[in-house]
């Protein structure tokens, strides 16, 4: 069942043993827009740059998705001689790749990089990257860089990182895309974005959604519409505030931070939406903390 050409990846699909001996996740967000990068001044606080979030598992630093966030975060792993992660992309939306040709290890010769993501229904994920770095869009070629990449799939249910469980789900969106969760030592941390929980057609059911998140220490989840504006784009793939609320409550998480930001939303706006949900929370018992994600935003578990 072992893989022996993802230089020290383990590929599983059944329950695997957890040594829990001095574990601790740490994890910092890079880019938590959603959509568009927004260079905006009335956008500061929150960020502008789209999905990429660092988790360091011990020793192994994971990347999740390669928004435009990835491209600071290539700045520090080249400053901190980090030569060999892993990425998962949940899926090729532009907002979750767009960043991929600015990260700067991939033009080392020393950077070894395993490349996840399910490409159930599209394109191969190799042909989606080298593609947007084709000479229509990009000065340099994919065939060019000087990295390593190995492209491997995510469609599976539970991977095993050097000692550390992925677990990977379905998520509900127009096209086929995973949610994460990150656990060891009785620690965890789930990471959906692009999911529409209330979907009319979905992928996953709620059962599922629940048990997956269940007990998470964080839960980090896509709430890109209040429920206004979700009356007219029901069908996009993203979800409420409230849902994410009951989503946690449901699933007894320990805190729920907001993600993928809309692109109108301003600093203003998340402040209101924050401090409303916490005093929701709290006023209700619901016994977990709730925060909007900001750009490098660091959470210890």
């Amino acid at each position: 069942m072992r893989n022996r050409n993802t230089r020290g990846v383990h590929l599983y699909l059944t329950n695997i043993y957890i040594d829990d001996t001095g574990f601790k996740v740490k994890i910092k967000f890079w880019g938590c827009r959603g959509s568009i990068p927004v260079p905006d001044s009335r956008m500061i606080k929150y960020g502008g740059d789209t999905t990429c979030v660092e988790v360091q598992l011990d020793t192994k630093t994971l990347i999740i998705d390669a928004g435009t966030g990835i491209r600071k975060l290539g700045e520090k792993l080249i400053k901190n001689n980090v030569t060999d992660f892993d990425i998962f992309i949940t899926h090729s939306h532009w907002d979750h790749i767009q960043g991929f040709p600015f990260f700067e290890p991939i033009y080392s010769d020393k950077t070894n990089i395993n490349i996840f993501g399910c490409t159930n229904s599209y394109k191969q994920l190799k042909s989606i990257f080298s593609e947007q770095m084709s000479y229509e869009y990009f000065p340099v070629s994919f065939s060019d860089l000087k990295s390593k990449i190995s492209f491997l799939e995510a469609c599976g249910k539970q991977y095993d990182i050097d000692g550390h469980a992925v677990k990977v789900l379905r998520t509900n969106h127009p096209i086929f895309t995973i949610g994460l969760r990150v656990e060891k030592g009785g620690k965890s941390f789930v990471f959906i974005t692009d999911n529409e929980i209330a979907s009319d057609k979905p992928d996953i059911t709620r059962e599922e959604l629940v048990n997956f998140c269940q007990g998470a220490n964080c839960l980090v989840h896509d709430a890109q519409f209040t429920d206004e504006e979700y009356k007219k784009r029901k069908g996009w793939g993203h979800s409420t505030y409230e849902q994410v609320i009951q989503l946690a409550k449901d699933s007894k998480a320990q805190s729920v931070g907001f993600f993928h930001h809309d692109p109108n939303r301003k600093d203003e706006d998340l402040n209101k939406i924050e401090n409303r949900y916490k005093k929701m929370c709290k006023d209700a018992g619901y016994g977990f903390d709730v925060f909007a994600v900001k750009e490098f935003d660091e959470i210890e578990l």
